[in-house]
Order: C-alpha cells, then sequence, then structure tokens
C-alpha cells in the first residue's frame, strides 16, 4: 500500500487538504498503522514548534487587511487587441488598393466608343446590332 509523504500529512493535520483528499488520508489512516504513528509524530512536532515560536511573536499582533492591486479586466485586454487586429488589417487593405490603383495602364490601350447605326434592339443578340466605333486614344 502507498504510504503518503510528510507533505500530504502536514497538509492534512494543517486542514488544508480538499474533501477528496482528506476522505482518500482517513481511510488510509484506517487500515496502515504505520502512517497513524508518522501522523501522531508530525502533529507532536509541529505542537512543539508552534509552542516554541509563541514566544517569539507579540500577542498584539494586528495584520493589516489585504488589498488586491487593481489588475485590468481580460475584456479590456481583448477588445484592445481586437481593435488594433482590425486597423492593422484595415490599414493593410487600403494600402494594397492605393498601390493598385497607382499602377499605370499600358500606352497604347484604346477605348471605343460604340455608336449605333440603326436603333438598338435588345431583343436581338449583340452579333445581329450593327454598329460603327470611333476610337478614342487616351
Amino acid at each position: 500500500m502507498k504510504h503518503f509523504d510528510e507533505i500530504t500529512i502536514q497538509k492534512y493535520i494543517d486542514n488544508e487538504l480538499s474533501p477528496e483528499e482528506r476522505v482518500a488520508v482517513e481511510m488510509h489512516l484506517e487500515t496502515c498503522e504505520e502512517c497513524k504513528k508518522q501522523v501522531e509524530n508530525q502533529r507532536v512536532f509541529s505542537e512543539k514548534v508552534k509552542d516554541s515560536l509563541d514566544g517569539f511573536v507579540p500577542d498584539d499582533i494586528k495584520i493589516p487587511e489585504f488589498k488586491l492591486s487593481y489588475q485590468p479586466k481580460k475584456t479590456r485586454t481583448l477588445r484592445i487587441v481586437l481593435i488594433s487586429s482590425l486597423s492593422t488589417a484595415c490599414a493593410i487593405l487600403l494600402a494594397f488598393f492605393i498601390i493598385k490603383g497607382l499602377k499605370k495602364e499600358p500606352e497604347n490601350f484604346d477605348i471605343y466608343d460604340f455608336i449605333t447605326i440603326e436603333e438598338y434592339d435588345a431583343n436581338k443578340p449583340m452579333t445581329e446590332q450593327l454598329f460603327t466605333y470611333m476610337e478614342n486614344n487616351i
């Protein structure tokens, strides 16, 4: 059977174990005489140490109230990270579109203005429409 270490035994004596751990230790102590002796020896030793320290500590000690220092909420940090990520993505997209817009078109690019000879009939296919064009070089 597995025996408990000194740290676990001391936590048992000081009532610092979780309820599940405490039950496990108590069940083990019912069947293990060696661990019972070790718990009793450590309990006696702890009492002697506490008694010896009582002479060094004054009786009128006042412990100040413990206050946690301010820690920002995680939601605020998450919001800042989200906003900065989105603004970075927008800046990258804006730069991409600006650079793409600054590219010059080829010099021999022709734009044609189509003028119909006959009236345009939307029901006819484009291949049957008669068009003429004027060439504008930009």
